[in-house]
């Protein structure tokens, strides 16, 4: 039996500062997801199979589908009788990682399904570059409309009323994988934790959701927690453990820490180094039941306690009751 391991993200798509991604959901959101595309990078191409919108269950609705790395994979020698024999022979490779994107609360649950599979990070470039492409397409035909019709308008107002997509996908973690992440630090000069804007969700820490109200109250482009101790006793582990916590268990902030290794080596962390993963026993191939599999297994986790996931909200619950209704009536 295979097993594969998934990752969780925050999946934060924002338009300037007046509109998340269900506000947009209709004329943006959904063509990046389900109409083809492709992002080339380097000797790759990147793009989405088999992209469903689903509901599950409990009434949850989401995206799901598979995102692949479409390259070849080069040999320049192998090993004959003990020996180095020059044998130069490409072969073409598509490996894989299964995704699900829960809608109310903005959730990324990612699979690698096998050697060389696409990371979350290229998963990030290629919906950013897709998210840029639908939101060009339909912009295009708002002006295009608009001047058909005779009125005065400029790419410029456009855009002001309409400002393109942002994204930004945060890796998750759990208290525990924060924690274990920590204990390798002998000691922790620096902890940096930078808030980043939300789609509807709510912050598990009320000082983080008080530094995001300041933010907004000043139109703010970012708000930055930042503390330092010189010398080789450094920040408290288990007050640093506490602080950062709440929010790489969100996936609301870019937290940085530094210091020095248990071997005295400078040793800097991440939202990366702190993400957490769960074990995924034999993920079906067909994506309906795949996604059916990686949900279960996100309930489950936060019926053990082991996540806590915050609601989107009561504007968040509306939005997606509107979805529901254009696309299962």
């Amino acid at each position: 039996m295979s097993t594969r391991k998934m990752q969780l993200a925050n999946f934060t798509c924002l338009f300037g500062e007046k509109f998340v991604m269900l506000d947009l959901f209709d004329e943006v959101v959904f063509p990046a997801f389900t109409k083809p595309r492709k992002r080339s990078y380097s000797d790759a191409e990147y793009f989405l199979l088999d992209t469903k919108l689903v509901k599950f269950s409990d009434g949850e609705i989401a995206f799901i589908g598979r995102h692949v790395k479409d390259t070849q994979v080069e040999r320049d020698q192998v090993m004959v009788d003990g020996k180095i024999k020059k044998d130069y022979a490409v072969m073409d490779s598509a490996p894989t990682a299964f995704f699900a994107l829960i809608l109310s609360n903005h959730k990324l649950l990612y699979v690698s399904e096998g050697r060389g599979a696409p990371s979350m990070s290229q998963f990030a470039s290629t919906m950013g570059s897709f998210l840029g492409s639908a939101y060009n397409e339909w912009s295009t035909k708002i002006y295009n409309d608009a001047k058909l019709q005779g009125k005065k308008i400029t790419w410029k107002a456009l855009r002001e009323m309409y400002p393109p997509p942002a994204l930004e996908v945060t890796q998750m973690a759990t208290e525990s994988s924060v924690t274990a992440f920590v204990q390798k630090f002998r000691t922790i000069n620096t902890v940096e934790v930078r808030v980043l804007n939300s789609n509807h969700e709510l912050d598990n820490s009320p000082i983080f959701g008080e530094m995001r109200d300041i933010k907004d109250r000043i139109h703010a482009d970012q708000v930055l927690l930042k503390t330092h101790k010189t010398g080789e006793v450094g920040l408290e582990k288990g007050g640093v453990t506490k602080l950062i916590s709440a929010q790489a268990e969100d996936g609301n902030a870019r937290i940085t820490l530094r210091g020095k290794g248990i071997n005295g080596d400078v040793l800097t962390a991440t939202n990366e180094s702190f993400n957490a993963s769960f074990i995924i026993n034999a993920l079906p191939t067909e994506v309906i039941p795949a996604g059916d599999k990686v949900y279960e297994k996100l309930k489950t986790q936060i019926q053990m306690g082991t996540i806590a996931l915050k609601s989107g909200g009561d504007k968040a619950a509306q939005k997606i009751a509107d979805i529901v209704k254009r696309y299962w009536s």
